[in-house]
């Protein structure tokens, strides 16, 4: 509920006139499969475009891809993720890949977040309370620590909490 997904539908809107955007499903198939890996990489080439355009591959939640135990517990699958980006594989390629993780930014390989391979790391979290007020117009709701995105459009009336409402009792199955 931070916002990640909405600012990477921003990034693919923006970027749409240069740069083919690639969700990702299934990451850690992805990484497993070398075949699967370049097939989505290169992407299918449109006879219409003289000049192979930009990819972004959007790998969503991959925590387990990319933590400090990601050697040990996904084998090749990081490699493959760092050849991809600026390896041997990725050299010529028009590929971007945009990770999303929940994990704090310490927790991550060494090998991911090193000066010089990330791009960029980007930290969404709350809204200050200042911000939510921005956004909001109001801090009817808003606590002292801020509020999510998600939280701020349920305050806003667009999004509503779905309530937990006990179950009806059901008879049993027999006489």
């Amino acid at each position: 509920g931070t916002g990640k997904t909405t600012i990477l539908r921003s990034l693919a809107h923006a970027w749409r006139p240069w740069c083919a955007l690639e969700i990702v499903l299934d990451p850690e198939r992805l990484l497993a499969d070398p075949g699967y890996l370049m097939h989505v990489a290169l992407g299918d080439l449109d006879e219409d475009e003289p000049v192979r355009r930009w990819r972004l591959m959007v790998l969503e939640d991959c925590d387990e891809l990319i933590r400090t135990d990601a050697k040990k517990e996904a084998g090749q699958s990081l490699a493959r993720l760092l050849n991809l980006t600026d390896g041997i594989v990725g050299q010529g390629l028009k590929v971007l890949v945009a990770i999303t993780t929940n994990e704090p930014i310490h927790q991550l390989h060494p090998a991911i977040a090193r000066r010089g391979r990330c791009l960029a790391e980007i930290a969404i979290g709350p809204l200050s309370r200042s911000e939510a007020h921005g956004w909001l117009g109001h801090c009817d709701g808003v606590g002292p620590d801020g509020a999510t995105l998600a939280e701020l459009f349920v305050l806003r009336g667009h999004l509503r909490k779905v309530e937990e409402r006990p179950l009806p009792m059901a008879s049993g199955q027999y006489l």
